[in-house]
C-alpha cells in the first residue's frame, strides 16, 4: 500500500511540474506589443514596461536593383536574445560630405515577460534614397557594422 502512495505522489509531483513548465512557456510572448516603423523615439534605454537596445548585426548587404534612377537597398541580418524582442525603430541619415549612410535598428522587448532562451534570427531590409547622388563609393553603417557600394554612374535624371 505504501508503494502505492508513493507512485501517486511522485506522479503528482511530476505532473505538477510539467503543467508549470507549459504555462511558463506558453506565456513566452504574449505580451509583446505589435510596432511599427513609424513609432516614436524611444528616449532612454528602458522603463517600466518596455527594455530597447541596438539590435545585433551579424552582416550586411547591400543590392543595387538595375533600374534608373538607381535604387539601393541593404538586406541586414542578425539574430534578437530571446523569443519576446523585436524590431522597434529603423532610422536612417545620411552625410552628404562623407557619403555615408548611418542606420540605427533598435529593439523592443517587454520588461517583465518571460521569454524563450533561444536566439531568435532575423532579416531586414532598409531602402536607400539615392537618388541624386553622383558617382562615387558610398559607405554604409548599420549599428557598428559597415559596408559600401559603388555608383558606376551619376543617379540624376537630367531635365
Amino acid at each position: 500500500m505504501k508503494t502505492n502512495k508513493n507512485t501517486l505522489l511522485g506522479i503528482c509531483v511530476l505532473l505538477t511540474i510539467v503543467i508549470m513548465t507549459i504555462a511558463t512557456f506558453s506565456l513566452g510572448c504574449a505580451e509583446t506589443p505589435a510596432v511599427s516603423d513609424n513609432e516614436t523615439d524611444i528616449g532612454d534605454q528602458s522603463n517600466d514596461e518596455y527594455v530597447y537596445n541596438d539590435a545585433v548585426v551579424e552582416d550586411t548587404e547591400i543590392l543595387i536593383l538595375e533600374s534608373f534612377p538607381v535604387q539601393a537597398h541593404v538586406l541586414t541580418t542578425g539574430y534578437f536574445p530571446d523569443g519576446c524582442t523585436q524590431i522597434h525603430e529603423k532610422t536612417v541619415q545620411f552625410d552628404r560630405e562623407e557619403k555615408i549612410f548611418t542606420i540605427d535598428i533598435t529593439t523592443i522587448r517587454p520588461a517583465d515577460v518571460m521569454c524563450t532562451q533561444a536566439i531568435v534570427p532575423y532579416e531586414e531590409t532598409i531602402v536607400l534614397d539615392v537618388h541624386g547622388l553622383e558617382k562615387g563609393t558610398y559607405i554604409v553603417d548599420v549599428n557598428g557594422f559597415r559596408n559600401e557600394f559603388e555608383l558606376q554612374i551619376d543617379n540624376i535624371i537630367s531635365e
